[in-house]
């Protein structure tokens, strides 16, 4: 399902890096980072204390964030998208507004299919109160001014996909 799911993304633009364990995708993170504005988002415990030489930047200079790092909750292997729960604007604002945006993904949690998620959305919007749930899929891109396909106007130019294959 891993092979499936980085074909799709990479079809897309977006850059798959398979890592055996977490430790790779942060050294990863680290050289992406590197000098750069970040913004994080979605990040789990673990994930933050392994970046805490990188200082995310507050809610308010979001804006000037050149690469944002989140955590999915799922992929799905047939479109290379992944699932991210932002329900915070300013978790959305540091998916959207970076030019390159970096997604760890447990390959644990990929699925087949769109229809193959519906377990975990129901777990996800089960858990109370509201939720903003984003599937992505590739670098943002349009075609709305004259049919020209652009990318990086309305999101990050760049998707980096992080698979983490050993936990």
């Amino acid at each position: 399902m891993i092979s499936t799911f980085t074909v799709a993304a990479e079809a897309v633009g977006a850059t798959v890096k398979r890592f055996t364990d977490l430790d790779g995708a942060v050294d990863y993170l680290l050289d992406l980072t590197a000098n750069r504005p970040v913004a994080a988002s979605s990040l789990s415990s673990r994930l933050a204390a392994m970046l805490e030489t990188i200082t995310p930047l507050t809610s308010e200079r979001l804006a000037e964030a050149e690469v944002g790092i989140s955590e999915a909750d799922a992929g799905i292997a047939e479109t290379g998208s992944v699932l991210l729960e932002l329900t915070a604007p300013a978790q959305r604002a540091a998916t959207a507004l970076p030019l390159v945006h970096a997604v760890v993904l447990r390959a644990s949690t990929i699925v087949p299919t769109l229809s193959a998620l519906g377990e975990r959305l129901d777990g996800l919007l089960a858990e109370g109160g509201s939720r903003y749930l984003s599937l992505i899929t590739g670098p943002s891109r349009t075609a709305d001014i004259e049919r020209v396909l652009t990318i990086g106007v309305h999101g990050p130019r760049e998707l980096h996909l992080l698979i983490i294959e050993g936990e």
